[in-house]
């Protein structure tokens, strides 16, 4: 994804992390990541259930809920990835110790 998309521009700004979205194996869900010295932190995964609109991919689904959670229109959302983003670096910065 491109630093260019808002919604990785809005959780870059907010977080003042690197993010990247992937389709998953079975391309159904969507991960989220958080990218740090080379390493990758699970973030989050968007179920295909979570896609209302069959028109959208899952990607552009998932980009969507972002930047609407980014821009405070779904705060639920934002409460959740707060808390998930939180966890991820907490993660990276465990191995970066352990292994640094």
């Amino acid at each position: 994804m491109s630093a260019k998309e808002p919604a990785i521009r809005l959780l870059a700004e907010r977080y003042s992390e690197i993010f990247a979205l992937t389709p998953g194996i079975d391309r159904k869900n969507t991960h989220l990541f958080l990218i740090r010295v080379g390493l990758w932190a699970l973030v989050w995964t968007f179920l295909p259930r979570e896609n209302n609109d069959p028109n959208k991919s899952q990607i552009r689904a998932a980009l969507d809920d972002l930047e609407k959670a980014l821009q405070g229109n779904k705060a639920e959302l934002l409460g959740r990835l707060d808390s998930a983003v939180a966890k991820a670096k907490k993660r990276i910065e465990t191995k970066t110790r352990d292994f640094g």
